[in-house]
């Protein structure tokens, strides 16, 4: 599986770019936390009680089972035969609340294996790349303990930054059979978030075929087929000897194009946001842009020069967005009208899918 985990700070925008970027990306998974939103009774999506911890699901695996949803910073759902866990547990908590909502989570995981746990813990330790290790830090490490995980952090590449402030509080664990080809890293996309994504596959990657189907790809449909007809497609207009398999496949492929409809190709279950167009692409990249300069400014002319373009990019971005909502959103009601089952209804219906018992 392919997943994203990222804090979005409660942020409606950043929010809608995670959902571009899973698309982009195929990515199967996200471990959020402090989502904008938890879309209620959609199955792809589940959340802690406070809606301040989620996962969403999108791609080839269902959300199997909800395993504990009713807690306080943390919620797990099986995924794939896979127990995760997204947490997040803000910095006002006291010492004590911390050290309580772990303790019930490490509960609920014990003897269940495998398991992912990724979230915004606001933890420091020098595991995991911060400068020293605070209480959190030592808590967190010892009661994850208990649950034979391992750290899956790698290198020192800050996780959150804000206003010149950076600190790496965003932190993954995985049971050890599902660390090969983890391939943990922290991505440096745009996320309009204070906090960058972070991307990791568990798992084996699915090979890829190094030979084609004789068919490339294409397919028939076989209802249609005609034995009669096939056979007489297939007989030779001049003679047979030495024929190759090129030849061969050429005459098979007209043989059943003669005696079977073509299929339609495949729709992409992985469609970009209705909303996304090129323009967004090119202000997204500006965006990006904007914020590498303003990180790098020096002088403090500079530093107050590039951190107002980075807020000017920002703006433009979130404004065209919701331009490019608004006018989608109109475009759709006016072709619901015409066409019920169309773009308006796949639209709905990715927003309202039934949870599983």
């Amino acid at each position: 599986m392919e997943i994203t985990q990222i804090n979005l700070n409660h942020c409606d925008t950043a929010q809608q770019l995670l959902w571009q970027s899973m698309t982009e990306t195929k990515c199967d998974v996200a471990i959020i936390s402090e989502p904008y939103q938890v879309p209620p009774d959609n199955g792809n999506w589940v959340s802690d009680r406070t809606g301040m911890a989620a996962i969403h699901v999108m791609g080839r695996f269902p959300i199997q089972e909800v395993v504990e949803s009713a807690s306080e910073g943390f919620v797990i759902a099986k995924i794939n035969g896979v127990f995760v866990c997204s947490c997040y547990t803000p910095p006002r908590w006291t010492v004590e609340q911390f050290s309580q909502v772990l303790e019930q989570l490490t509960n609920k995981l014990i003897g269940r294996k495998p398991v992912v746990i990724g979230g915004d813990f606001n933890a420091w330790a020098v595991e995991w790349g911060s400068r020293v290790t605070n209480a959190r830090g030592y808590i967190l490490q010892e009661a994850l303990a208990k649950l034979e995980v391992r750290l899956c952090n790698e290198g020192s590449v800050n996780t959150f930054r804000k206003d010149g402030r950076e600190s790496i509080i965003d932190v993954t664990f995985c049971s050890p059979n599902l660390a090969a080809n983890m391939n943990w890293k922290v991505s440096e996309e745009y996320t309009h978030s204070d906090h960058q994504a972070i991307h990791y596959r568990i798992g084996q990657r699915t090979p890829v075929a190094t030979r084609r189907s004789i068919t490339d790809g294409r397919k028939w449909k076989t209802k249609t087929f005609n034995k009669d007809l096939f056979i007489e497609a297939l007989r030779p207009d001049g003679g047979v000897d030495n024929i190759d398999a090129t030849e061969l496949k050429r005459r098979m492929m007209m043989a059943c194009d003669t005696t079977m409809l073509r299929k339609s190709e495949p729709t992409n279950s992985r469609r970009p946001a209705y909303w996304w167009n090129e323009t967004l692409s090119t202000l997204r990249a500006a965006c990006l842009r904007a914020r590498r300069r303003a990180q790098r400014a020096r002088t403090e002319t500079e530093i107050e020069e590039r951190k107002s373009a980075f807020r000017e990019a920002r703006s433009a971005f979130k404004l065209e967005i919701k331009r490019s909502k608004s006018n989608c959103y109109k475009r759709l009601c006016r072709e619901a009208d015409a066409n019920p089952w169309g773009d308006a209804y796949r639209v709905v219906v990715a927003k309202i899918k039934v949870r599983p018992p």
